[in-house]
């Protein structure tokens, strides 16, 4: 075996030595003390390269030889040159050599077979899960291979290289290996090198496995070395089965472990007393009947008989079909035949449930009773708990508890991991543990999070350490996989609804089930899917699957993220975007589920319409099918709603077919009548035809605007509720297709306007499309504002729908930061308001809104003295206000956002704390009589993270952010796709990031950063020019790159601060009259500066600073009362001065100085503070120090 290298001249040759295991772990590996010493500092690097390497090698052996054996082997390394062992620094590939070396090592030591060729050379990069990854000098890697055989002519030998690698070999070079005997055979995985070695000898798999833990699957009988915690059930069921029971059904909840406690606690066990036992496992849905799946027990070359069937001459078709119809005919004769043999027969049926969701009649079980009681063959079959009613009496009943002692869930968490040679930081499995006791589906969630925690400690430097980080990067245990699924669908959030639709069914009594989904089908109607569907595979959150000949599936692995608890609340459940996804639809998903079988047989019958109508939906079916077809948003997939309209197409056929049949019998009888009287009346009869026509087409007409009207009058209420992001959406599409279509009725300009209005609410509601979305529907609204012209003479009602159209507008322009267009649409709101005689309350209300938008945009460009005042000034007119008691919450909501504002704009923060505490008090009051009210939870949200910004005291400061946080995060779980939301989570993740770091838990502050890297990654995704987040986002930058420093990572802090710079610019060029981005784009400024300055590179900081302090002048000159800003341009001149003068710049430094001392001055006449005094005193003692005069002040 040779490790092709960079260097043609020579290659490394792999020694093993196998040294006896003292432990449990399966595969465990050491480096020789020669390599030790060449190694040096790669040691920890070439070290975990074979560490990887010798686990996927491990994966290729077949189960049953994982299953029997352990191995602990030492790596040693020659050069076929004498040369040094010298790798280079990530030398990745070498990995495909370490591992096809140790799996040829393995094969050895079981003695099995070895390869007939001698001569053996590979290079490419492996991952755990053995696939094969692209390497560089792939072309001088090969000629070292050639170098290497001179030393052998004529003889054969073969060179493994990655797949990925094809396109960069030189053809020449190929040619010339093949004509010296050799054989270039390129892999994606390590299984296809060793089966191109071994050939027919090859007995391992071939499955791209990681040796880690098993996630969503379930347990298989050959896991059993690394199946802990459930010892006592395990023995409980073995005395079960040796009391002899024919039938046993295993039964408990979803996540219980009921397949994993049969197939890897009760077979191993039994292989052990029963080295001959004879078992098959299969599961329902994996055949499109009971027939199919009887049919694979029976012909199953492990645990089957057709072979003795075929003896008897009795087909195997059709003993399943007297097996399914109860019939004992040939049961005693085969029963006399498996006795004669002595073995135990074992058939296990998985998930037995499934067969209830497709009959909920079946009477298989009955019939597996019937076979069990007569013939040796045992049948277990696990089920869930809410399905053991429709079971009756058959069998002996074993019930798996989800709840394991505290002893148990240590087991599983530590003796796992010792068995995958994997290690946890000290109190990670007592942390793990003590949330898995307080969890009903903890089994499932254990080992999910322990899979994940392996996969992100892969991408480490300590690929073998648990830690205590990657636990809460993971959300911990409790939301470990919803919020796997959660970040994976929110990314598709257009797709959402038609990936539930395809993967869940309800049944007619309610229970959900994951549907088996036929893959290839799904690529091929659905290729839009396919994208999300890989993801989940990717996390094992989806199985994909094949039986035998039969196509692919792919199925949701567990249950546990479908299983909702109906006396719980929706924050409680296991996946609250499910539960409300399901409680929307699950009167249709029980409809469709009665359905489905006809819809199944419809599809299969496209090519033939005549077909097809035979399995059309009936009278009744399709009274419930046209009511879920007519409610927007309930249906996702098109070939359900074609299949609905073409039954109501066929319905209406079938009713006109009937009504000709009449009236031709009709005609029959009177015919003689008819053509005596016909001609005398034919041009009346002509005439009333076409007057009948036009009123028809009339009364359509008036109808259809009828139905508009409704539409907009039972719509209009619903925009006042606060609905989930994902109703919005579809509310948003359900306005577009009705706006579309009203071109051609009679409605009047205003109620199209009413329409238009509608429109721009729910825009501005919702917070998850694509900002190029929002733009088109935009302009749609836009182009049709331009055809109403009858809006000139307009009454006082509808001048109020213009006030409040011109409002909404203007507030969805200032959301996505077009604050010039929002004004003038501002502007137009009040001059229409002005024109209304008598102004209602509703409208006194709008006009202060619209005055309070206008104010705030007026501050964001400077303009904040007047503005402030004028904000004053409406809050002592609200304070005036005597309105009945239904426009409190209105007036309040005003109150707020005023005072909001004027605190955020205050020349200190000692001013803007009363005020944003007073707008607590108010949002706190309301909460109190409507606890629930989420839009009043994010004001309180956002008043939070203002005191904590406010706040002087770290401590109430971090306590206001905690608790922003607990309610972004109950939002979040109502309304997971709500922005504005995210927003929040995205500033709160930075904000408790920098307090871990300041507390020096750097663990838990990357955990708080990488969930804001992976929100500020989606919402860029939405809109990289949206100047909320990308100022958020940009403080985040600023924060990681702080955390570098702590952790002395100067490269990667300097990364993150450059991107903090240019994330700033972004929104300074935007706006550059906003002096909120100026501030952060200076206080970047200075961090970087600090940074640059305790790194030594003090002219660096000195650069660096200046541009901070050009922009704290802006501000100053901009707004002269803001202490904040003066005492940020006061720290700028002392810092510069410090720095020049550290340079022995004496002249720059008086200059600094100087200039902060004419400032403190000024300031301190009018501000008298500690502060400023102290600071004074510092300016003027460097100004005397360096004998400073005032000449040198410019």
């Amino acid at each position: 075996m040779h490790i092709l290298l960079s260097d043609k001249r020579y290659t490394y040759q792999p020694k093993f030595r196998f040294i006896k295991p003292k432990d449990q772990q399966k595969v465990k590996v050491k480096l020789s003390n020669n390599l030790v010493l060449a190694f040096g500092y790669k040691l920890t690097e070439q070290l975990n390269y074979f560490t990887m390497a010798a686990e996927a090698a491990f994966m290729t052996l077949n189960p049953l030889d994982r299953q029997k054996n352990q191995f602990f082997i030492e790596l040693d390394l020659y050069c076929d040159e004498q040369e040094t062992i010298n790798l280079q620094a990530e030398s990745t590939s070498v990995g495909l050599g370490y591992s096809l070396g140790v799996a040829l090592a393995y094969r050895n030591h079981l003695d099995k077979h070895e390869p007939l060729i001698e001569h053996i050379f590979a290079t490419g990069e492996v991952s755990s899960s053995g696939n094969v990854h692209g390497v560089g000098h792939i072309n001088e890697k090969i000629m070292g291979a050639l170098h290497s055989m001179q030393k052998h002519p004529n003889q054969a030998f073969t060179v493994f290289v990655p797949s990925a690698n094809d396109s960069d070999i030189m053809p020449a070079l190929v040619d010339e290996l093949i004509s010296k005997g050799g054989t270039l055979c390129s892999v994606e995985h390590i299984s296809q090198a060793i089966q191109a070695l071994l050939s027919h000898d090859f007995d391992g798999s071939v499955a791209a496995e990681a040796l880690t833990f098993k996630g969503l699957c379930s347990f298989d009988p050959y896991d059993a070395f690394y199946f802990f915690g459930r010892e006592k059930q395990i023995a409980d069921l073995h005395s079960l089965y040796h009391e002899g029971p024919s039938l046993i059904k295993v039964h408990g909840v979803s996540g219980s472990g009921k397949s994993s406690l049969i197939k890897a606690g009760l077979l191993p066990e039994l292989l052990k007393e029963q080295p001959n036992l004879k078992w098959h496992i299969a599961a329902p849905r994996q055949f499109n009947n009971s027939h199919e799946l009887l049919t694979d027990f029976v012909s199953s070359s492990d645990a089957g008989f057709s072979v003795l069937l075929s003896m008897l001459e009795i087909p195997i078709a059709q003993f399943v079909d007297s097996l399914l119809n109860q019939n004992t005919t040939y049961l005693d004769e085969i029963s006399a035949h498996l006795s004669a043999h002595k073995a135990q027969y074992i058939w296990f049926i998985d998930q037995f449930e499934e067969l209830y969701d497709l009959d909920l009649n079946s009477q298989v079980l009955r019939s597996l009773s019937i076979l069990s009681d007569i013939t040796p063959i045992t049948v277990i079959v696990s089920i869930r708990s809410e399905y053991l009613h429709y079971t009756d009496m058959i069998g002996h009943d074993f019930y798996v508890t989800h709840s394991l002692s505290a002893k148990s869930w240590i087991n599983i968490i530590e003796h796992q991991s010792i068995a995958l040679g994997l290690s946890l930081e000290p109190g990670l499995a007592q942390t793990i543990q003590t949330e898995a006791l307080k969890l009903s589906h903890g089994l499932p969630a254990v080992e999910y999070l322990l899979t994940q925690m392996h996969g992100l400690a892969i991408k480490t430097e300590e690929p073998k350490q648990l830690t205590h980080a990657q636990y809460l990067h993971l959300n911990k245990l409790t939301g470990v996989i919803y919020k796997q699924a959660e970040r994976i669908l929110s990314q598709h959030e257009q797709l959402t609804e038609q990936f539930f639709e395809l993967f869940i069914g309800v049944n007619l009594n309610g229970n959900s089930y994951a549907k088996h989904v036929d893959f290839t089908v799904l690529l091929q109607n659905y290729p839009h899917l396919k994208e999300l569907v890989n993801e989940l595979i990717e996390k094992q959150l989806i199985i994909r699957h094949q039986v035998h000949k039969s196509p692919p599936y792919v199925k949701l692995t567990h249950d546990c993220l479908i299983t909702i608890a109906e006396d719980l609340s929706l924050d409680q459940q296991i996946w609250p975007r499910f539960y409300i996804w399901l409680s929307d639809k699950k009167s249709y998903l029980q409809w469709f589920h009665g359905i489905e079988a006809k819809f199944i047989l419809w599809k299969q019958c496209l090519n033939s319409i005549q077909e097809q109508q035979a399995y059309t939906l009936s009278k009744y079916e399709l009274h419930e099918g046209a009511k879920y077809l007519s409610q927007p948003g309930t249906i996702s997939l098109q070939e359900v709603r074609n299949y609905i309209m073409q039954s109501q197409q066929g319905y209406q056929s079938s009713l006109e077919l009937q009504n000709k049949s009449q009236k031709r019998q009709l005609i029959s009888s009177s015919i003689l009548f008819s053509i005596a009287f016909g001609s005398a009346v034919f041009a009346y009869i002509q005439k009333q035809q076409i007057q009948k026509e036009q009123l028809k087409t009339s009364n359509a007409l008036s109808s259809l605007k009828e139905t508009v009207l409704v539409n907009i009058d039972s719509l209009e209420p619903l925009l006042t509720q606060y609905l989930p992001t994902y109703q919005r959406k579809y509310l948003n599409q359900h306005l577009t297709e009705l706006i579309e279509s009203v071109d051609d009725l009679p409605l009047t300009d205003v109620d199209k306007l009413r329409l238009l209005l509608m429109r721009i609410k729910t825009l501005r509601q919702d917070d998850s499309s694509h900002i190029s979305t929002i733009k088109e529907a935009l302009n749609a609204v836009q182009n049709k504002l331009t055809t109403l012209t009858k809006l000139a003479s307009q009454s006082s009602a509808q001048t109020q729908v213009i006030v409040e159209f011109n409002y909404q507008l203007g507030a969805l322009l200032l959301k996505h930061g077009e604050s010039d267009e929002a004004r003038r649409y501002f502007t137009e709101a009040l001059r229409q308001a002005d024109t209304l005689t008598e102004k209602s309350k509703h409208i006194t209300l709008l006009v202060m809104k619209i005055s309070i938008k206008l104010n705030i945009i007026a501050m964001n460009s400077g303009d904040v003295i007047p503005a402030r005042a004028q904000l004053n000034e409406l809050l002592t007119n609200l304070n005036k206000l005597s309105f009945p008691q239904k426009f409190e919450q209105n007036i309040n909501n005003l109150k707020v956002d005023i005072l909001r504002s004027i605190a955020l704009t205050s020349d200190s923060n000692s001013q803007a704390t009363p005020l944003l505490l007073q707008a607590k008090a108010v949002l706190e009051k309301q909460l109190h009589n409507d606890p629930n009210h989420l839009i009043l939870k994010y004001n309180l949200l956002r008043t939070y993270i203002n005191l904590a910004e406010s706040s002087r005291d770290k401590t109430k400061s971090y306590n206001y952010y905690e608790s922003a946080n607990e309610i972004a995060h109950a939002y979040a779980i109502k309304d997971p796709d709500n922005i504005h939301i995210q927003v929040a989570q995205l500033l709160l993740s930075t904000r408790l990031g920098k307090r871990s770091v300041a507390k020096k838990q750097l663990d838990k502050a990357q955990a708080y950063f990488i969930t804001g890297m992976e929100i500020a990654k989606k919402l860029n995704q939405l809109d990289s020019t949206n100047i909320d987040w990308l100022g958020h986002t940009t403080e985040l930058y600023s924060a990681y790159a702080n955390y570098y420093v702590k952790a002395n990572s100067p490269s990667m802090s300097m990364k993150y601060y450059q991107r903090a710079i240019e994330t700033a610019r972004k929104l300074v060029d935007q706006n550059e009259n906003n002096l909120q981005f100026a501030n952060l784009l200076q206080s970047i400024y200075s961090e970087v500066a600090n940074h640059l300055y305790n790194s030594g590179k003090k002219q660096s900081a000195i650069e660096y600073f200046e541009k901070a302090k050009t922009i704290s002048s802006m501000l100053i000159q901009k707004q002269p009362n803001n202490i904040n800003y003066k005492t940020s341009h006061r720290k700028k001149l002392f810092n510069l001065g410090y720095i020049a003068a550290e340079l022995q710049q004496n002249s720059t430094a008086c200059n600094y100085f100087l200039s902060g001392q004419t400032l403190a001055k000024k300031h301190i006449i009018n501000n008298p503070s500690t502060d400023w005094v102290k600071a004074l005193d510092k300016f003027s003692y460097r100004v005397t120090a360096l004998k400073c005069s005032k000449t040198q002040e410019h």
